[in-house]
C-alpha cells in the first residue's frame, strides 16, 4: 500500500495541514478569478499530475500520452521539474526519454521550461507532475488517483499526503484511477462514487501491467523466467506496489529493500546489497526501470533485472485519445 502517516502524528499536525490546505485553496482561487495570471505558451499543454505526494503511476501515463501525441503526428516535449535532480538530470527525465524518445526539458520553473521547449521545436507540451503548478496555463489536466490510498488520509500536508484539498479535482479534465486491481471491487466502486461527487469529467481505470524483464545492457526475458529466489530493491514513493507486482508474476522474493525516494546509487551501496542478497540465498536482483537508469552494469557481479511496466486502460483508450484531440483543437475519433 501507499505510504501513510500514523494517526497520532496526523492529529498533532492537523492545524498545520488545515493552514496549508487553506493556503492552497486561496492560491487556486486567485488564479481562477484572475488575481494571479497564468502564462499561455502558444501551444497546447497537457498536464499529468495528482492530488497527493508519492507514486501514482505518472511516468507510464506520461509515456502513454506522449506516444499517442506522436501517433497523431505531433512533436511533443516533456516538461519536468527535475525533482531531486543531479547535474540537471533526474531519474524521471532519463526514463521518459528512454521510453518515448521525446526530449525532456528539466526546469523547476515550468514557464521557463515551456519557452525553452518551444524554442527547440515542440508543438505540444506534456507537463509531468504539474497539477499544482498553475502559472503555466494548460489545455488538459489529467489527474491520477491511486486506488490503494486515494486521498492520502484526507488531510493536506503535513497532516496527510494531499498537496491541496480534494476540491481541486474540479480543475481536472480527465481522471485516471490507478492500481484498482490492488483493492477490493467494493472499495473501487466507493472510490469512483466519491470522485463522481466532485467532478463530472470522464473517469478511466488503469493498471500497471508487467511486460517483461530487461537487463541494463538490453537483454530481455519473459515474466516467468525468474524461477530462483531474488532480492528486489527500489527508490519509489510506493515501493509495496512494486514488490506486490513482482510476487504477482511469480517472483520468489528472498528479501526487499526500499531505498530513499529518488535514491542516489553508488557502487558501494550496490555491493552491500549484493552481499545481503547472496546471504539470503538469492541468485539475482530485481529493480524498476526508473531505478535502472541510474545504475551501471559494471557495478554488479550478480544478474540484475528491471521489471518493464506499461500502463493498460480498462476497455478502450478512445476516451483518452478524444481528450487529447480536444486539447489539440482537432476532431476526436468517431
Amino acid at each position: 500500500m501507499a505510504t501513510r502517516i500514523p494517526t497520532w502524528l496526523s492529529g498533532l499536525l492537523l492545524p498545520l495541514g488545515l493552514c496549508y490546505g487553506a493556503a492552497m485553496w486561496v492560491r487556486a482561487l486567485a488564479f481562477r478569478i484572475g488575481l494571479r495570471r497564468s502564462y499561455a505558451p502558444g501551444v497546447p499543454v497537457i498536464c499529468v499530475g495528482n492530488l497527493t505526494v508519492g507514486g501514482t503511476g505518472k511516468t507510464p501515463v506520461v509515456a502513454t500520452v506522449v506516444s499517442l501525441l506522436q501517433a497523431m503526428g505531433r512533436r511533443p516535449m516533456i516538461l519536468s521539474r527535475g525533482y531531486k535532480s543531479k547535474d540537471g538530470q533526474s531519474d524521471e527525465a532519463m526514463l521518459l526519454e528512454k521510453l518515448t524518445g521525446a526530449p525532456v526539458v528539466v526546469d523547476p520553473d515550468r514557464v521557463d521550461g515551456a519557452v525553452a521547449a518551444i524554442g527547440r521545436g515542440a508543438d505540444v507540451l506534456v507537463m509531468d507532475d504539474g497539477f499544482q503548478h498553475l502559472r503555466l496555463r494548460r489545455d488538459l489536466d489529467i489527474v491520477l488517483i491511486d486506488a490503494t490510498n486515494p486521498f492520502g488520509g484526507g488531510w493536506c500536508l503535513p497532516a496527510g499526503l494531499l498537496r491541496e484539498p480534494v476540491s481541486g479535482l474540479k480543475r481536472a479534465g480527465l481522471v485516471v484511477i490507478t492500481r484498482g486491481a490492488q483493492v477490493a471491487p467494493a472499495a473501487l466502486a466507493k472510490l469512483e462514487r466519491s470522485v463522481r461527487r466532485r467532478t463530472s469529467v470522464p473517469i478511466l481505470f488503469a493498471h500497471h501491467a508487467p511486460k517483461e524483464f530487461r537487463s541494463l545492457t538490453g537483454e530481455t526475458a519473459p515474466l516467468d523466467s525468474l524461477t530462483a529466489p531474488a532480492v528486489a530493491f527500489c527508490g519509489l514513493g510506493n515501493p509495496d506496489g512494486f514488490f506486490a507486482t513482482l510476487e504477482a508474476v511469480g517472483v520468489e522474493l528472498a528479501g526487499t529493500t526500499h531505498c530513499a525516494d529518488h535514491a542516489h546509487y553508488t557502487p558501494e551501496l550496490m555491493a552491500q546489497l549484493e552481499a545481503v542478497a547472496a546471504e539470503s540465498g538469492a541468485t539475482s536482483l530485481v529493480t524498476t526501470e526508473k531505478d535502472g537508469v541510474k545504475l551501471d552494469p559494471a557495478w554488479f557481479t550478480m544478474p540484475l533485472w528491471q521489471l518493464a511496466i506499461e500502463m493498460q486502460f480498462s476497455g478502450s483508450d478512445a476516451t483518452l485519445r478524444d481528450a487529447l484531440s480536444a486539447a489539440l483543437g482537432v476532431e476526436g475519433e468517431a
